[in-house]
């Protein structure tokens, strides 16, 4: 049963993702989403020291992931090979789920309290956003293709009558 799951999942990889040369997307997609669980549940349930402070300064992983973009779109920008281009977009994802972990501490610690609120709703917001136009990239040109056909079909249904 679970060799069958499997070559499923091979399956649809392979019909979804490789064949229509979305690999890419779908490594940003996945990086995103894994590093943005990863911190929430680090931050969460982690240990202290993996926190990093200098001297009484917290430095937030919101940083680690705008360094990340840095890196990722670097290498995007100089390279042509095909390795370097997933390792370009594994770090982008990755990054972007740091960065869009702490997006809603950026925001709260502008107010005039100054309190900053981790666990600001704008982080699920933008998380979600991003997450539903990452898979819009992946699947859109497939889903409004057999949205296209369905219309065609039913148009000339009509017309035939």
């Amino acid at each position: 049963m679970a060799a069958h799951s499997i070559e499923d999942l091979k399956s649809i990889s392979y019909w979804d993702i490789l064949r229509r040369k979305k690999q890419t997307p779908f490594i940003v997609f996945i990086s995103f989403v894994l590093s943005f669980a990863i911190s929430r549940l680090t931050v969460t349930y982690g240990p202290e020291w993996l926190r990093l402070y200098i001297r009484t300064y917290h430095i937030h992983h919101f940083y680690y992931g705008f360094a990340l973009l840095a890196i990722a779109n670097w290498i995007a920008l100089t390279t042509n090979r095909e390795h370097m281009f997933k390792l370009s977009a594994v770090l982008f994802g990755v990054g972007m789920g740091l960065f869009v972990d702490e997006f809603g501490l950026l925001l709260t610690c502008t107010t005039p309290p100054m309190g900053c609120d981790y666990w600001a709703r704008q982080s699920y917001d933008v998380f979600m956003i991003i997450a539903g136009i990452l898979l819009a990239v992946l699947y859109s040109k497939p889903v409004l293709s057999r949205i296209g056909k369905i219309i065609k079909s039913t148009v000339g249904f009509f017309r035939t009558k």
